[in-house]
């Protein structure tokens, strides 16, 4: 007995995949040899996202099914006895980018935190203390202030003092390629104010 189409993947499929359903033509004409096959991928994807238990691990739709197109003519070129050189340079139009960070940019981004709180570790006490309950945990001047028992002045002037002084860093060392390259307890340098008599 054949299973009936789940509702809920062919409303997905009108959400999720007919907006671009155009582009994956426009893109199937350049690998493809005619209108029918063209219209026979098209009708494969369909037939096979609707066969799909279920469409919640699929974060990128749009990709998803160009990758999916791929696939089925990367299967129909294994089947064929010939198979023509440019339709097979033009596989790569199907090809769309990842909205994902790679591992690199990851990496990096994991390499820039860490030298980021390096910085910050290296602030005096009570700046540390009010940087990280403003910039990293996100509280308010006056929230701040309660927890830490201090005047809405002081962690004014903390969190200008603490923005100072790693701005200071910055400018002098710059964010290291990797950003881990710096030394994360690195000295940072005392602000010294003119004391007006």
């Amino acid at each position: 007995m054949e299973r009936f189409l789940d509702p809920g993947i062919v409303d997905w499929v009108s959400a999720n995949v007919l907006p671009f359903e155009a582009e994956l033509r426009e893109r199937l004409w350049r690998v493809c040899r005619s209108g029918a096959e063209v219209d026979d991928v098209v009708q494969e994807v369909y037939c096979r996202i609707l066969k799909l238990e279920g469409v919640d691990q699929i974060r990128e739709p749009r990709g998803y099914v160009m990758r999916m197109a791929k696939n089925i003519i990367i299967d129909q070129f294994r089947h064929d006895a010939v198979v023509e050189i440019e339709a097979v340079a033009n596989l790569d139009e199907l090809e769309v980018e990842d909205p994902e960070p790679g591992p690199e940019r990851v990496a990096l981004a994991r390499a820039e935190l860490k030298w980021v709180l390096g910085l910050i570790s290296n602030l005096p006490d009570r700046c540390k203390q009010v940087f990280r309950a403003r910039r990293i945990y996100g509280l308010s001047q006056s929230a701040t202030a309660a927890t830490l028992g201090l005047t809405e002045n002081v962690v004014e002037k903390e969190t200008m003092r603490g923005m100072a002084i790693l701005s200071d860093a910055i400018a002098r060392v710059g964010v290291p390629a990797g950003a881990g390259a710096a030394p994360a307890a690195a000295p940072l340098p005392s602000i010294r104010r003119k004391r007006h008599v």
